[in-house]
């Protein structure tokens, strides 16, 4: 944090001429922060009690400015993201091809519609995995859940770790079915010690 941002409580009395920005929007965020730090002006983060950002106090020609600006690049900022979600899904859709060549097209359809839907918080949306990985772990993700008894497992009290040992087999025999030809014990085995990526739940 710079030496020009200050963490206060909430209930900290605002400076006259600063107004407030909620947490959650990167754009209005990042901007907020670069504008007042180039005015040479003091930002500050606000926290609850706990210690979680709720937002910053920054000035208000600042707030107003980036309020401005945002909603004058909307359209643009949105077809953007939208340029990149398109592009995220056709790639995905290439990885298809080469993990699962034999996936029927309803499923790998599912399988995009679900896994990579944007804001879901699902393995395909994260950016954190390469997209080989995600795939893959996607088509587990739904293979468990289409193609098992596993959520009627848990529906009757079995432990996921339980019930995701008892559909396993299952899920490999789909997963070569559908041309899958490499070795998923690796996945297996780092599930069952509580070591291994997780692959989504619905």
């Amino acid at each position: 944090m710079s030496s020009r941002e200050i963490t206060v409580p909430l209930s900290t009395p605002m400076l006259k001429g600063y107004g407030f920005l909620p947490k959650g929007d990167r754009y209005k965020t990042l901007h907020c922060r670069k504008l007042t730090h180039d005015a040479g002006k003091t930002l500050f983060v606000v926290v609850d009690a706990k210690k979680q950002q709720l937002g910053l106090r920054v000035p208000s020609f600042v707030l107003h400015q980036v309020h401005k600006q945002a909603k004058k690049t909307l359209l643009t900022r949105r077809a953007a993201v939208e340029k990149r979600d398109a592009a995220t899904v056709d790639a995905a859709a290439v990885e298809f091809e080469e993990q699962f060549p034999e996936m029927p097209e309803t499923e790998k359809a599912l399988v995009l519609k679900h896994g990579f839907k944007k804001h879901s918080g699902r393995v395909g949306r994260t950016g954190k995995i390469p997209l080989p990985r995600k795939v893959l772990l996607a088509v587990i993700a739904h293979v468990r859940h289409r193609h098992t008894k596993y959520d009627s497992l848990l529906a009757h009290g079995v432990e996921r770790i339980a019930a995701r040992k008892a559909v396993n087999r299952k899920v490999e025999s789909t997963m070569r079915d559908w041309g899958f030809g490499e070795a998923l014990s690796w996945y297996f085995k780092d599930e069952q010690s509580g070591a291994g990526e997780d692959s989504e739940e619905e």
